[in-house]
Parts: C-alpha cells; sequence; structure tokens
C-alpha cells in the first residue's frame, strides 16, 4: 500500500507531527468520490402546474355581471361566496379549477395540466398555453391573456432506485430553508422572505391518492416529485402575467428550472455524505462531528459518533487515545455519561 504523508499541527501537541493516511480513511475518500458521482440529478417532465391568475375588474369598465360571464357552466361553492367551479357535465377534467368574483378582481385557481389532462406526470409546453387559455374563454368567457400571475408551482419528475418514502425520509434539509410540512411520503421546506417553498413527494401515492395514477400511466414505483411553489411572485419575479408563460424568447422558464435543479442538488441526505476530516486536532473532531448531525450522517450518540471519526481519521494508535479521552472528559464535564 502506498502511503501519503501530510503534516498537520495540534493543540494538544507542542510539534508538528506527520500523519499517515490509513487504508480505512483512504476508502472513505474513495467511498465519497463514488457517491459524487452517483448522485448526478436528471429530471424529466418539466411542468408549470398550479397558478393563480388575477385580473382586476377596471380591465372590463363594467360590473362581473354583465361581462359575458357563462354562468350555465358554473356552480357556486357551497359555503364561500361568489365563488364557482366548473360543472363536471361542461368539461372532463373540471377538478382542481375554481373562480372568484370580488369586488375589485377576479381570481381564478388550476392546476394547468390536470385541467388539460387530468393528470400531471406530462411536461408542459408554450402550446398548452394557448390551449388552455382558449378553453378558459370557452367555458367562462373571460380572457386570461393579461391576467397577472399572482402563485405558481414549477416542478420535474425523478426516477429513483430506492424506496420513495425511504428517501424523503432521508431528507435532512436544504439550504437555510425551514422545514414547513412533513408527513409520509411528504416534505415541504420554505423561505418565508421570498414566499419560496420547496416541495418533495412521492408521485406514485399522490397519483393514486387523486386517483389519477392509471390515467397518467404512472410507473408502479420509484418516482418523486420536485417542486418550487411560489405563493408570493412578487419577491421571485417583481411581477409576471399569463402571456409571458408563452413567449418564446421570455426568461421566466429558465430561471425556474434553474432554481429547481440547484434546490434539488442542495437536497441533504442523511448519511449521503461522510464528513473528512481537514486536520485531526479536537476543535477540528467536534466541529466535524457537528457537521455530521447537521447532515444526518452521525448516529445518535455525540461520543460514539466522535470516536468513529477518530477510529478513521489516520492517527496513531496513542494519538487516538489522546483525543478519546480528552472527548470523554468533555462528556464528564457535561454531566452527560456515557
Amino acid at each position: 500500500m502506498s502511503k501519503v504523508e501530510f503534516t498537520i499541527s495540534t493543540s494538544e501537541l507542542t510539534e508538528n507531527k506527520t500523519i499517515i493516511i490509513n487504508k480505512n480513511f483512504q476508502e472513505m475518500k474513495n467511498s465519497i468520490s463514488e457517491i459524487s458521482q452517483n448522485t448526478q440529478v436528471e429530471l424529466t417532465n418539466f411542468q408549470i402546474d398550479f397558478l393563480k391568475l388575477e385580473i382586476p375588474m377596471e380591465e372590463f369598465d363594467v360590473p362581473f355581471e354583465e361581462i359575458g360571464i357563462k354562468w350555465e357552466n358554473l356552480t357556486e361553492h357551497p359555503t364561500i361566496k361568489n365563488q364557482f367551479v366548473l360543472k363536471v357535465e361542461t368539461w372532463h377534467y373540471a377538478k382542481n379549477f375554481s373562480i372568484y368574483f370580488g369586488r375589485k378582481s377576479i381570481v381564478l385557481r388550476f392546476s394547468l395540466p390536470y385541467l388539460l389532462y387530468g393528470h400531471n406526470y406530462c411536461a408542459t409546453v408554450l402550446e398548452d398555453f394557448y390551449k388552455v387559455k382558449t378553453l378558459i374563454k370557452d367555458l367562462i368567457g373571460i380572457d386570461i391573456t393579461f391576467s397577472e400571475i399572482k402563485e405558481l408551482e414549477f416542478g420535474a419528475y425523478e426516477k429513483i432506485n430506492v424506496d420513495a418514502k425511504d428517501y424523503i425520509d432521508s431528507i435532512v434539509g436544504i439550504r437555510n430553508y425551514e422545514l414547513e410540512k412533513s408527513t409520509k411520503g411528504f416534505k415541504m421546506f420554505g423561505d418565508i422572505k421570498r414566499s419560496f417553498h420547496y416541495k418533495t413527494y412521492d408521485a406514485v401515492a399522490n397519483a393514486k391518492a387523486k386517483k389519477t395514477f392509471t390515467l397518467g400511466n404512472y410507473p408502479k414505483e420509484g418516482l418523486i416529485k420536485h417542486e418550487i411553489k411560489l405563493t408570493n411572485t412578487v419577491p421571485y419575479f417583481d411581477s409576471i402575467f399569463y402571456l409571458d408563460l408563452y413567449e418564446p424568447l421570455c426568461s421566466y422558464w429558465d430561471e425556474l428550472k434553474e432554481d429547481l435543479i440547484s434546490s434539488r442538488k442542495a437536497l441533504i441526505l442523511k448519511k449521503e455524505n461522510p464528513v473528512l476530516l481537514y486536520n485531526t486536532d479536537l476543535i477540528h473532531i467536534l466541529y466535524a462531528g457537528l457537521k455530521q448531525y447537521e447532515s444526518g450522517a452521525a448516529s445518535e450518540n455525540v461520543v460514539r459518533s466522535l470516536f468513529d471519526l477518530i477510529e478513521n481519521s489516520g492517527l496513531t494508535p496513542s494519538q487516538k487515545s489522546k483525543r478519546r479521552k480528552a472527548i470523554n472528559l468533555l462528556e464528564y464535564q457535561y454531566n452527560q455519561k456515557f
């Protein structure tokens, strides 16, 4: 075995020591390289899914009762005044669509792929936005071309080779976002200042729950949906309108796609990246232990995790013993008997 030598300084020793990287340490480096090569992100079926559109009443210059609404195709919500849904007999994919007539604006909420295809296991293309614009005009009598987009969801799918629920459970976090919701097969993290949220969930289980599994021709297992959810588009885009979505030269699609991919790459998974020591003094060992907890790669016991780091550190048996004694002393001082 070839030996690689380098010099480090430690707070416990008064002079520099030469540390030989042992076989275990080298194997750990090799495994990390292998992990990084196998974590290439491959997303498919990029789509704009949910949309919330708003049209100011001043655009019409008349009360909404007089703007040619096709009331015969709408049913009023049983408890929310002035909110309506499409009648099922009017359009076969009428679910996930609602329209609210307020005093100052008209608000539409719908999933674009669900409205067109009855499921969302598909990519959305420019032609789809023309189709939806025409469909809403035909069904309701409203032109959404210049409606402002207040909320949207942009997503894509990822095929994985492990159980989807286990994969979701293994996600520890993403960037500096807060965990906002976590259920079996679903997690959502958020950045409140930007009204930015990141959702990831078991797409197969979701399709079965919504009874779209057969229609969408979903795979039997191993499919994850990743989504950016903007609950307010202003911090993200300043302003964006429906016609922007089918403008061929518009940069919004590229921005959303880039953010989705970078967010997916930023996901921190349990035991995905073992922490390497940059130095083997006590401070570096303790900080590496903190980073392992941050990434979810540490065991449940603090001392045991630190001992594992020491064992794979490349230190000599004598030096390992000194580090373990120092950690045991800290454990005793903080009154947590090991």
